[in-house]
């Protein structure tokens, strides 16, 4: 046996805890990120609010198309409606008091990502299935072998979708274990081997802090393992955490106002929900110089420093993302803008990813939990992300738009002769939306909406 030594280069991604935060800040919705900003406004004495007089509305860009807003807000509000809107003439805004949020549930996130996936009929019930066995952590509790056998595939086929899921975001869901949870996410951060090593064989030790064990076995550096252990306490063991599985409906809080101005829309943050904050000018000098502190209290004032710079970073980064994604999402569906839900497109993660130069994952982040201020009222990112179909007269047109018109038809039926599935993809085919009945049905159950002999049982009652 002879050992030789020999020189390789080779690209790896790795991901610095600073920015996994950062990632963790773009995929909080408005309300959980005030939430966090005043959890560190009470735990970090070097955060502060800025006075009111530090921000001119009058130097703010955009300056009119805001009091526009606002103005026609309060008009709105207590004239009983009688606003026309901001920029859009004959449409009814909706007052963001009086909506309630639809909650993002782990399964609706992942299976909005699954339908992007352009999979056949088959693999996409897969997904489902594997979504549906998924608990509240994120986790799949139910093995592949039961999975297999109750949907009719094999145990490869079952794997291969599940390791699809698992590529989803929020990184680590659809894990079978600890283990596995930790690793998917270390995997997606492109980190390094020793960190995935512990991760897979050596969290026991970890909880036991037995850094010199792991060293030996691993035989590496104890500094490498600590990093590497840093590394691994910033995951999250449990995904699905983000997500309630029964959140209290709260009043909507829109990230982004999107109006007509001059014919073009016109897409601006919303500074009131997500506050500006800066560092104290007072800790911000003790911590450059150290003046008026004991080397100790110094050390500590230099961390607080440094921590809250990261999350006004972080918010400002987030804000930014936010407001780019809105704007492409706005030039994507400007028919949306003008005409309203009729004239929504089909738009997947990938075709905005390609906009921005970003990857898909960052879209998928940015969109969760976030809404839109719109003329036709206020809507989730995601409600602007649907597959779609092309009519025989080769426009585009969203399965979202496709659901609304078999709602009117649903709603303009003659209640003792109610539409059967098949009646309704007939209507829809004359309208040259070319639709299957297994489709009409499945449409209509996601809408909620019960089967004719259903409803024309409700007429009869």
């Amino acid at each position: 046996m002879s050992l030789n030594h020999s020189l390789a280069q080779r690209q790896q991604l790795t991901l610095s805890p600073r920015l996994y935060q950062s990632l963790k800040i773009l995929r909080l919705g408005a309300a959980d990120l005030s939430e966090i900003i005043q959890q560190e406004l009470d735990e970090n004495p070097t955060l502060e609010l800025p006075e009111p007089s530090d921000f001119d509305l009058a130097e703010a860009p955009g300056r009119e198309l805001w009091e526009q807003y606002e103005r026609e807000q309060y008009e709105q509000v207590h004239s009983g409606g009688g606003s026309r809107g901001l920029g859009r003439q004959g449409t009814q805004p909706v007052n963001p008091a009086e909506l309630t949020a639809s909650p993002v549930t782990l399964a609706d996130h992942l299976t909005l990502q699954l339908e992007l996936e352009n999979l056949r009929d088959s693999d996409r019930r897969l997904g489902m299935a594997i979504i549906g066995n998924l608990d509240e952590d994120g986790y799949l509790r139910e093995p592949v072998e039961e999975i297999a056998r109750a949907t009719g595939r094999t145990q490869a086929a079952v794997e291969k979708v599940l390791k699809l899921v698992q590529s989803f975001d929020p990184a680590g869901v659809a894990a079978r274990s600890l283990e596995e949870c930790l690793g998917l996410q270390l995997e997606q951060l492109g980190a390094g081997r020793v960190a995935i090593a512990i991760a897979g064989s050596h969290l026991s030790q970890v909880a036991r802090n037995a850094f010199g064990e792991i060293a030996r076995e691993l035989k590496v550096p104890v500094k490498r393992v600590k990093r590497a252990v840093q590394l691994i306490r910033t995951l999250n063991p449990s995904p699905g955490s983000l997500f309630d599985a029964s959140p209290p409906a709260g009043a909507v809080i829109p990230d982004v106002y999107a109006a007509i101005e001059n014919g073009r829309v016109q897409v601006l943050a919303n500074r009131e929900t997500v506050p500006s904050l800066h560092i104290s000018s007072i800790y911000r000098e003790m911590a450059k110089t150290g003046a008026g502190a004991d080397p100790e209290t110094a050390l500590y004032i230099r961390g607080k420093v440094r921590k809250a710079a990261r999350l006004i970073r972080d918010i400002e980064q987030r804000r930014i993302t936010v407001t780019k994604v809105a704007r492409a999402i706005a030039e994507a569906q400007s028919g949306f803008f003008e005409q309203g839900p009729s004239a929504l497109r089909p738009l997947t993660l990938e075709e905005i990813a390609r906009r921005l130069a970003v990857h898909p994952s960052t879209i998928s982040r940015a969109i969760l939990g976030k809404y839109m201020s719109t003329p036709f009222g206020i809507v989730e990112f995601r409600y602007f992300f649907s597959a779609g179909y092309v009519t025989a007269a080769g426009s585009e047109l969203a399965a979202t738009a496709v659901k609304k018109r078999l709602a009117g038809l649903v709603a303009g039926e003659d209640p003792r002769r109610p539409l059967s599935d098949q009646k309704l993809a007939d209507l829809l085919r004359a309208e040259q939306i070319n639709i299957s009945r297994r489709t009409v049905a499945k449409y209509r159950e996601e809408m909620g909406l019960p089967p004719s002999w259903h409803r024309r049982q409700e007429a009869a009652g």
